[in-house]
């Protein structure tokens, strides 16, 4: 009887662990192209990262929404992001990513400080966004990443957040997670234009849409 009862038990967990997506399920590219659905406006809900130093960065940002669209160059996208901070504040600008296949480049200059990032876009839930960012040094050097789930509203059913959970236990990030609010940015895009394929960011002071 014993025996019996141990091959049951091995059975009903060799069942649970087979209902359990892998991470090849989990984790599908998300392919960029003239009809990508990366397009429109989206309120990040969490955040992610897989190096301790990163944390700092990612927490001082309360609020976070970027809008992207596509430009007359069939291998470029728009990016207009607006950040709010620590101390209250609303950073914002415009970038030009560079796109190829299911990855973008992105240069970022911001109040004379430049920094590159490289993206990596994955499947993910209905009106969500799910992107991978690689922060850059100068000399190439990898700073670290982070992953980041952006939604159209900034809300997210609990199901669906903890899928992105599992996500990043994929992606090999740690668990730990900092959340965007709701207290956004206003579109100040007037004073943030492009050039040069970066972007001129300016510290406004907050209007909340």
């Amino acid at each position: 009887m014993a025996a019996q009862l141990v091959v049951a038990l091995l059975a009903l967990a060799s069942l649970g662990a087979a209902s359990e997506p892998d991470c090849k399920e989990l984790v599908k590219p998300l392919v960029l192209d003239s009809h990508s659905p990366i397009y429109g406006k989206w309120v990040l809900h969490v955040g992610s990262w897989d190096e301790p130093g990163l944390k700092s960065d990612l927490v001082s940002v309360k609020s976070s929404w970027v809008e992207l669209s596509a430009s007359s160059d069939s291998g470029v996208i728009t990016i207009y992001w607006a950040d709010r901070l620590d101390e209250d504040k609303c950073l914002q600008g415009v970038a030009n990513a560079t796109i190829s296949g299911m990855t973008s480049h992105t240069t970022f200059n911001i109040n004379g400080h430049t920094s590159y990032h490289d993206g990596k876009y994955y499947e993910a839930c209905s009106d969500c966004l799910l992107s991978e960012d690689t922060t850059l040094l100068p000399d190439g050097e990898t700073k670290g990443r982070y992953l980041f789930l952006f939604t159209r509203t900034g809300k997210l059913e609990p199901s669906e957040l903890e899928t992105f959970k599992k996500q990043a236990e994929c992606l090999k990030f740690l668990p730990e997670y900092h959340f965007g609010g709701t207290d956004l940015c206003a579109d100040n895009r007037a004073t943030a234009k492009p050039t040069d394929n970066t972007e001129n960011a300016e510290t406004t002071e907050p209007t909340a849409q």
